[in-house]
């Protein structure tokens, strides 16, 4: 591998955004196709190291012997409508209640993923998020959209848990189930929240209807202190960037690829000036655009984010 970086010279962010993560994503997504859906081979665990290290040299081989792009991961935000108002929300998502939401239409959905895909050769694991993204009216046509593309590899739908799926998004999730999977963020633990969500509830469904169902470890999250008026200086805000676990994050919103949640939003607020996105109705040259975008030390919205080591409750409301 450290031949390979050396012979072509592969700069440190691109090779932990674009390389590592590929091969992260990978050993991820193959395990869950494994043990979800029944298919692939099974990766013994104890050799992940192992598994991601050759990962990580058919990527480079992929990217420059067979001018291949694969995308770790794509998160669409379908909706910025969310039925919860969490004070310490990582994409901002209670300040479009002021100043309007953005949801993406069908066809605007369909012509995003297709621009990307005609671009691409394959997205691992695509996510469709908000918001919440039950409160979607057509998350059922997105799911069948996306689940017919042979080069996206795995569908995961990110819930609160406080909304029950409806006929339509259960049966394309029935339709589409040795490819997609439910995930629900858990805020048991948050007494702001605890009444109105329906864990028990989504998972008698889903495993009535044999829906896979993923529910994370409910750990907390980082306080929310939004952004400063002035600059940090390219040096910080490398470190910044480095450090940031939303550095790993690629998402749509509003038809443009963003880094992170809370720099997308922020930008679509206009609370943060800069433009350093994809911009997928405009681009000449989208492929060169998404290496270039891989490629990046840092995003504008980085210089002016004020970054945290607080860890508060998840999902306290205001």
């Amino acid at each position: 591998m450290e031949e390979l970086i050396r012979k072509y010279n592969i700069p440190d962010g691109f090779y932990t955004r674009y390389f590592k993560q590929n091969a992260e994503f990978r050993y991820g997504v193959e395990l869950l196709q494994f043990l979800y859906f029944k298919c692939g081979k099974f990766l013994n665990p104890s050799k992940k190291d192992f598994y991601i290290n050759t990962y990580i040299n058919e990527e480079i081989d992929n990217f420059y012997n067979k001018n291949q792009i694969n995308l770790p991961h794509l998160s669409f935000c379908i909706t910025t409508k969310c039925s919860l108002k969490c004070k310490d929300c990582g994409s901002l998502i209670p300040l479009f209640n002021e100043h309007g939401h953005i949801s993406i239409s069908l066809e605007e959905f369909k012509e995003n993923l297709d621009k990307i895909l005609a671009s691409v050769n394959k997205i691992r694991r695509l996510i469709l998020f908000g918001g919440e993204p039950l409160l979607y009216n057509d998350l059922d046509k997105l799911i069948d959209y996306s689940c017919k593309k042979e080069n996206i590899d795995i569908v995961q739908i990110i819930t609160n848990g406080t909304i029950i799926p409806d006929k339509k998004i259960l049966k394309a999730l029935v339709d589409n189930n040795k490819k997609v999977y439910l995930h629900i963020s858990n805020y048991s633990a948050t007494k702001d929240v605890y009444l109105k969500l329906k864990h028990n509830k989504i998972r008698e469904l889903l495993k009535d209807y044999d829906i896979k169902l993923q529910m994370d470890d409910g750990g907390g999250w980082l306080k929310e202190f939004g952004f400063s008026n002035e600059k940090s200086n390219p040096e910080t805000t490398i470190k910044k960037y480095k450090k940031c676990f939303c550095s790993h994050c690629t998402q749509v919103l509003n038809n443009k690829m963003y880094v992170c949640s809370k720099g997308s939003c922020a930008i679509e607020l206009k609370l943060v000036d800069a433009d350093d996105y994809v911009d997928l109705k405009n681009s000449k040259n989208l492929k060169q655009d998404i290496i270039d975008f891989y490629n990046k030390d840092y995003l504008k919205a980085c210089e002016y984010c004020i970054s945290s080591d607080t860890i508060v409750m998840p999902a306290l409301q205001n």
